[in-house]
């Protein structure tokens, strides 16, 4: 009984994760999939777990340092005794333990502008990991509408197929009444060839489209993979700002150009680091030790043992240290270094302005696409429309035997390339309201 049970749990369960599989993927669960799984964003966070080290390393630099020593050391002959320094030819062992601290008192302000060099650094990385993000999201917007693209192309090459089928069995029956000639029922079965070949290829592309998508989220390929298919109402008379305006907005809102300003910035703190190099340097010092020699004896007149913890507390001495180091001739190693500082903020500051210059002329030839298929869209409904009126007459026509089947098929032909036509540009016209809004900061949704 128990076994039935748990085999029972084991199927529901089953059968729950295959629905779970089969359930169509929303755009939104594309998205995530990928954004978790991308390679490319997940290099940008550990580059800048880098960048957040080398912050706290620079950080810490301001503390003083401190570092503990200990030595032993067996002596056979003749030598000094640490404690007395006195020569001593008996063999025996000596301890030195010591403690020392340092401190970097001024170096020329370069800890200060390390750290915010470094900062900076930080800054721009985050920026580069919403780039590489942005990065996936339009991937994913074009693979998830070339989806969408092929299944609707799909859809009406079927949807011409069943017509020419139709055709084939009616023009059968012509022929079969000596209402039309063989040659028209020929021709038609040559059309319906034709229609099966264009069913196959749009299978093909269609299925192609939801590979690319697959390997974009990077999962696994699967044969059962489908998308939904959103609600995408027909949009009014879209109006849009001008491309400055967008451009002037995606100036303060896309992550590669915060980026590139904030590793021109931090190039400009370089600078400084390098500069300060000309500075003398003042460091502060502290050590303490004491040592232990088993030679050494206490008294003079009786000698006797000297334990080991009272000697050390007793041979305990300190120090402190300020010394300064002036820079006057370092084989032209911090000019050097200068000139590269300046070189790489001439190079940071030329990859900002291309960086705006990209985005420019991205927005501008968007927007001018955008233009010019809104005008193609709208241009091809019209289109469609009138030559569906066509291709329904001809129809009528083609039945009633008043058409011969090369003219039908010709207005066929047409009615199916202004399908495709209005296909093509509803989802060319789609994908660039999408983008310009994107330019704007606007979230990409379906």
């Amino acid at each position: 009984m128990k076994r039935t049970i748990w085999l029972f749990i084991i199927l529901f369960f089953a059968a729950g994760t295959t629905g779970a599989q089969n359930k169509p993927w929303t755009f939104q669960q594309c998205l995530d999939t990928a954004l978790q799984r991308n390679i490319s964003v997940n290099q940008s966070r550990m580059s800048n777990e880098l960048n957040k080290v080398s912050l706290e390393q620079s950080k810490a630099n301001r503390i003083p340092s401190l570092s503990a020593s200990a030595n032993e050391a067996l002596n056979v002959g003749k030598n000094v005794d640490p404690t007395t320094n006195t020569f001593v030819t008996e063999g025996y062992h000596s301890t030195n333990l010591g403690i020392s601290s340092s401190y970097n008192l001024f170096n020329g302000l370069q800890n200060a502008n390390t750290i915010r060099q470094n900062r900076l650094n930080v800054q721009a990385g985050e920026s580069d990991i919403e780039k590489a993000k942005n990065d996936v999201i339009l991937n994913i917007t074009t693979g998830y509408l070339q989806v969408l693209f092929t299944k609707e192309i799909l859809a009406a090459a079927k949807s011409q197929e069943e017509a020419t089928t139709s055709q084939v069995d009616r023009t059968e029956k012509m022929v079969n009444a000596g209402k039309s000639p063989e040659s028209d029922l020929l021709q038609i079965k040559s059309q319906l060839a034709t229609d099966n070949l264009a069913v196959i290829t749009a299978q093909n592309q269609f299925d192609l489209a939801k590979v690319t998508l697959m390997q974009l989220m990077d999962i696994p390929i699967a044969d059962n993979f489908e998308v939904a298919i959103p609600v995408m109402a027909e949009s009014a008379a879209l109006v849009f700002p001008s491309n400055a305006e967008i451009y002037q907005k995606s100036l303060t809102i896309l992550p590669q150009i915060n980026s590139a300003s904030l590793r021109t910035s931090a190039s400009e703190m370089a600078l400084k680091v390098s500069q300060g190099a000309h500075w003398p340097r003042i460091n502060l010092g502290a050590n303490m030790n004491t040592n232990y020699a088993s030679s050494r004896k206490k008294g003079n007149v009786n000698p006797e043992g000297y334990p080991f913890f009272e000697q050390v507390w007793d041979n305990i001495g300190q120090s402190f240290s300020m010394g300064i180091s002036i820079p006057i001739y370092s084989n032209r190693q911090i000019k050097s270094n200068i000139d590269r500082a300046k070189i790489n903020l001439i190079t940071t500051r030329l990859n900002e302005q291309n960086v705006k210059n990209v985005l420019r002329k991205s927005i501008e030839q968007t927007y001018t696409d955008m233009r010019a298929s809104v005008k193609k869209y709208e241009a091809t409904k019209q289109q469609v429309a009138a030559v569906e009126s066509v291709y329904k007459n001809a129809e009528k026509k083609y039945t009633v035997g008043v058409m011969s089947a090369t003219d039908f098929l010709i207005q066929k032909n047409n009615f199916t390339q202004s399908q495709s036509n209005l296909i093509q540009a509803k989802y060319d016209y789609i994908f660039k309201q999408k983008i310009l809004d994107f330019y704007q900061g606007k979230a990409i949704q379906f």
